[in-house]
């Protein structure tokens, strides 16, 4: 029964682990030596911790990040061409393991748009947000048996340049999991996550 839950959730993250290959076409090059139109630029590796409380025993819940990213530079596409900071369309496929109430596993795709401004030659504060489709494989009071949810994020950091091509990433993300209505109960588990990623930069 799980496992046709989880089928539509692994042909979108098969989606996006291809999709990067289908956009990042051989465009001519624009200012500043960039492409025109939606190109991609970078790639990213990630994990943290996550912790929150359920709202209905107030248990500890914890969790721990595991993703991917793939960024997408949209700048010239969004008439913003020439800018000193970059907003990024970004997928981030995931595998989070949850460590408490009980051992289980969220897994799904985010979806986020993310700006960087840069401070410093080296440094580039970050501002994201994004959703995406999950799957909870938790039964909670708050969520009912474990299934088909969403996940919404806000976060704020900054990326520090390790070389010309690579930087790492730290930041805070404010986390809201719940199914939008689609079943009861939905009472929502919020928590809180510091995140760190190392990406190679195009």
């Amino acid at each position: 029964m799980r496992t046709k839950k989880l089928r539509p959730l692994i042909l979108l993250l098969l989606g996006a682990l291809l999709m990067p290959l289908e956009l990042h076409a051989g465009e001519p090059s624009g200012t500043n030596g960039k492409p025109e139109g939606v190109h991609f630029d970078e790639f990213a590796v990630g994990t943290g911790y996550a912790w929150g409380h359920l709202k209905h025993s107030r248990a500890s819940f914890e969790a721990v990040p595991v993703y991917a990213r793939f960024g997408f530079d949209i700048n010239s596409v969004l008439g913003m061409k020439g800018r000193k900071g970059t907003l990024q369309f970004a997928l981030e496929p995931f595998f989070n393991p949850v460590t408490k109430p009980d051992s289980g596993v969220e897994t799904g795709l985010n979806v986020f748009f993310r700006y960087k401004h840069p401070v410093s030659p080296s440094v580039k504060l970050v501002s994201e947000i994004g959703t995406g489709p999950m799957y909870l494989s938790n039964d909670t009071r708050e969520q009912g048996s474990g299934g088909f949810n969403f996940l919404n994020q806000f976060g704020l950091g900054a990326q520090v340049a390790v070389s010309g091509t690579s930087a790492m990433t730290m930041g805070y993300r404010f986390r809201h999991l719940s199914n939008a209505g689609t079943s009861q109960p939905n009472m929502g588990i919020n928590s809180n996550a510091l995140v760190i990623s190392y990406s190679l930069l195009h």
